[in-house]
């Protein structure tokens, strides 16, 4: 930039170039902005302020007709894929960055926690993160989410420490991220601990899959009738987790049923900003009706502009 242009620029961008300029501070330590709210991110698509907003859309959908309904491309794109889809992946990854979303994907790996823990999945992660390298933007990617339930929580985590440095290492713009259910890591069986499973080594995104099921009635079992509170139960202990790892984090799933928004059209705003308030970096809703315990899809018009509201303002990638 020259110098001559710097009278067009408010003080806050001002002054880091000015210093720049007279050698107080190395020019590229005045960075410009990457995010439309004026906020940077990382190679990996770690935001410096603020949150994405986006979320799942059908089944790994083209998500361009949800845009065109709201006027505003998302922040950040949520799909799942088998082992054997990587190359669609690829596809989905790439579209995604050309638009300025983050992908955040969730893999199955192609064999057992144990093997892939023993090193027999090591090519097929490097394969997965070199081919994610030339998708031209950040990618979030992680595998076996939400492993609750599924197997030896241990073994899980001996996957997660042999491959996430190996996909790291092999991409420069992925961001390797672990995705659980948050409920099991705060309130549940000490084996779901976050102290027991999370691993030693570097993650670049927590993700917690946590929904409103006020007014959600499973076969044989009574209505709930209850609301979570997410800012004092989930969001305050997930912020002070995040802080002691230096793991940033955010709702890689997330939605509310219609009987809820019927109760409270302000749900949306609400959870949104408390989680920025606590540090949260994503906010992936779960616009599908794929594996769902309730209607989580944005269908009724008060979930529909409530969620169009928060896209409105939240951030994406230039």
């Amino acid at each position: 930039m020259r110098t001559r242009h710097l009278r067009f620029l408010s003080v806050p961008v001002l002054l880091p170039l000015i210093l720049a300029l007279a050698g107080s501070v190395p020019v590229s330590s005045a960075a410009t902005s990457n995010l439309s709210n004026g906020c940077t991110h990382t190679a990996r698509g770690i935001p410096s302020c603020g949150a994405y907003v986006g979320g799942t859309y059908g089944a790994n959908s083209d998500v361009s007709p949800w845009e065109s309904s709201m006027g505003k491309t998302i922040g950040v794109h949520r799909t799942f894929w088998g082992s054997g889809s990587v190359a669609s992946a690829v596809k989905t990854a790439t579209a995604d960055a050309a638009k300025g979303r983050v992908p955040w994907m969730s893999f199955n790996p192609p064999y057992s926690w144990s093997d892939m823990a023993a090193g027999k999945g090591d090519a097929w992660a490097r394969d997965l993160a070199t081919r994610m390298k030339a998708a031209g933007g950040p990618v979030w990617v992680a595998v076996a989410h939400e492993p609750e339930g599924e197997g030896d929580m241990q073994k899980w985590k001996a996957m997660q420490a042999r491959i996430a440095p190996i996909m790291r290492a092999a991409a420069p713009n992925l961001g390797y991220s672990i995705i659980l259910m948050g409920y099991h890591q705060l309130y549940g069986d000490k084996k779901y601990s976050l102290a027991a499973t999370w691993p030693n080594t570097k993650i670049d995104v927590a993700g917690f899959d946590i929904y409103e099921k006020y007014g959600v009635q499973k076969s044989g079992k009574p209505t709930i009738t209850t609301w979570k509170d997410f800012r004092n139960d989930y969001f305050a202990p997930l912020q002070k987790w995040s802080k002691s790892v230096g793991v940033p984090w955010g709702l890689a799933e997330t939605g509310y049923s219609d009987p809820a928004a019927k109760k409270d059209s302000a749900w949306m705003s609400r959870t949104y900003n408390d989680m920025v308030t606590y540090g949260g970096i994503a906010f992936s809703y779960f616009n599908t009706d794929l594996h769902s315990q309730a209607n989580w899809q944005l269908g009724l018009a008060t979930k529909k502009n409530a969620f169009t509201a928060i896209n409105k303002t939240a951030p994406t990638r230039r």
